[in-house]
């Protein structure tokens, strides 16, 4: 079926509510709860062309078409004794991260497999519903996206209940380095050039007019501006060169430096020469090779 297709929306009643499956869900450190969604009176009921779709949340579908325990019923012939099927069981639901993200990446998707099996078939339909977070669509209703695969059923649902049901924990974003500052952030840090320091994106000073996002644009460290070992190894990127004397990014190409330290424990301290054979454990020098 076209997802392109006229959805036409309305209400099926009544049954008793009973829970099958619980509503909240956590990931990335952000609550969700789709509890409100539920209806005790009336399923999500919709039209593709001439087959009917109804859903509910958190719940069996209120409608008996399908059975007492169906996620989501789908009828193509309401003339025929086999023009229905379950679409998954309502007790199998298993909550994942979003596969179609909305606002600020946030929203979760929602797994149902134990369907009917078509005739002379031996797998049973499966279906997910993508909740994404909208918070311009209150409740919101599911849409049809598709069966891919073969017997595994789409649906969208846009919704501001796909959205975080308590706001995420800020991000840590003190690092010193732009790697540093971007390097576990989910896109949630700001490394401004300018400044050469590391803010939240929720926080991100406009007044910065050169800044990055993500770790692979963080420019080559300033490696040659560090006089001494320990505050070489200290800058993020670069390690000291015990053949010159001097700070290299790191990893150094061997036409460079064939013999570097990446950690301040294994600065020399003294004579090069005493130092290098004295004081670097074996396997604790950096041999950069070809």
């Amino acid at each position: 079926m076209d997802s392109r297709w006229l959805l036409v929306v309305t209400l099926f009643s009544t049954a008793s509510f009973v829970h099958a499956y619980s509503c909240t869900y956590s990931w990335n450190g952000v609550n969700y709860d789709a509890s409100p969604l539920a209806n005790s009176n009336t399923d999500y009921h919709f039209q593709v062309q001439t087959t009917d779709f109804w859903i509910n949340v958190c719940r069996p579908t209120v409608t008996q078409v399908c059975g007492s325990s169906s996620a989501t019923c789908e009828q193509w012939d309401p003339n025929s004794a086999n023009g229905h099927a379950s679409l998954g069981n309502a007790g199998t639901a298993t909550f994942n991260p979003p596969s179609v993200p909305g606002e600020n990446g946030q929203g979760f998707t929602v797994q149902f497999t134990g369907g009917d099996k078509p005739p002379g078939q031996n797998n049973p339909r499966t279906m997910e519903i993508d909740f994404i977070c909208d918070h311009s669509a209150g409740v919101g209703v599911p849409s049809y996206a598709g069966e891919q695969p073969a017997l595994h059923y789409n649906f969208q649902w846009r919704s501001s209940y796909a959205c975080a049901a308590t706001p995420p924990p800020p991000p840590s974003c003190a690092g010193t380095s732009c790697g540093g500052c971007l390097a576990n952030a989910t896109g949630q840090c700001v490394w401004c050039l300018d400044s050469g320091s590391c803010s939240s994106m929720a926080n991100f000073n406009a007044s910065c007019t050169n800044w990055v996002t993500k770790p692979q644009y963080c420019p080559a460290p300033a490696c040659s501006q560090q006089a001494t070992c320990a505050g070489c190894v200290g800058v993020g990127g670069c390690s000291w060169c015990l053949d010159t004397a001097s700070c290299v990014v790191s990893p150094s190409n061997p036409s460079i430096c064939a013999d570097t330290v990446s950690n301040v424990t294994y600065c020399p301290t003294g004579d090069y020469e005493d130092f290098k054979a004295s004081k670097i454990p074996t396997g604790k020098r950096m041999k950069v090779v070809n």
